[in-house]
């Protein structure tokens, strides 16, 4: 198998090595033109495409549009483009409709690529994904195949974004505020300790706690926001808890809360 990536910035370069290290025949364009490039480089992006069976494109979902009509007419018959950009489903679906008819696979990088050796997992979609999964499979990779459809395997990384960034987010205001309230060294090992504590069931009795008791929690959150604001200090947060916890109240069922 030929394959070129498009793209060699960290994600790029870690892909493109783990690889060529599994004995894919790997080449790559960046226009950055990386000083120390772990595959061979070719001179445009076109050239890079023109032999390859497989084109993975890891750059920035801003210029993706751009870079796909710019390679689309070069591609060899029966080659697959892949592109493992983050980006939206319509977005994943306009690439598909400017590549050749069948050869698009909207790949979803599911963690943080810290190389292929920890097998990351990639989620795929679109009509050539039954292909990339067909073509991969010799191979020491994750592959999950989600549908036909270009943009479902977006769909599903960009949802898990939504508990990934905003646990992060969440546990960065928390601190913020008990850094106000001279809590920051408490706050911190509470948050690791309620992590240390968790499992699956700790998902389950969130959303049971929450679909029972939605009305005590809002008004214990008026309390927080009563004490935030006494302290001066503005939450980025708490008024989306607020709006959750109000909805629930208001009828919004919980998806999988035990109400029984």
């Amino acid at each position: 198998m030929k394959l070129t990536v498009l793209g060699l910035g960290e994600a790029g370069s870690l892909i493109a090595k783990g690889l060529s290290e599994q004995g894919i025949e790997v080449v790559g364009f960046d226009p950055a033109k990386p000083k120390q490039p772990v595959v061979e480089l070719r001179e445009t992006a076109e050239l890079a495409v023109a032999d390859a069976d497989v084109v993975f494109s890891i750059n920035s979902a801003t210029v993706s549009i751009k870079l796909a009509q710019q390679v689309a007419a070069h591609l060899k018959p029966g080659a697959l483009y892949c592109d493992l950009n983050t980006g939206t489903p319509s977005l994943k679906r306009r690439l598909a409709e400017i590549v050749p008819e069948g050869s698009f696979v909207d790949v979803a990088v599911m963690k943080p690529v810290p190389g292929l050796a920890e097998k990351v997992p990639l989620s795929i979609a679109g009509a050539g994904a039954a292909k990339f999964q067909e073509l991969f499979a010799p191979y020491d990779l994750d592959i999950t195949y989600v549908s036909e459809v270009p943009g479902e395997a977006a769909a599903r990384k960009l949802v898990r974004s939504i508990v990934a960034k905003g646990m992060a987010a969440l546990i960065i205001d928390t601190l913020w505020a008990a850094k106000e309230l001279g809590l920051e060294d408490w706050a911190i090992e509470e948050i690791k300790n309620e992590f240390d504590n968790s499992s699956s069931a700790t998902v389950q009795r969130y959303l049971n706690g929450t679909a029972q008791h939605a009305k005590r929690r809002s008004v214990e959150m008026s309390d927080v926001v009563e004490m935030l604001s006494d302290a001066k200090y503005e939450s980025t947060m708490v008024r989306g808890i607020e709006l959750t916890l109000s909805r629930v109240i208001h009828g919004t069922r919980i998806p999988f809360a035990d109400l029984d």
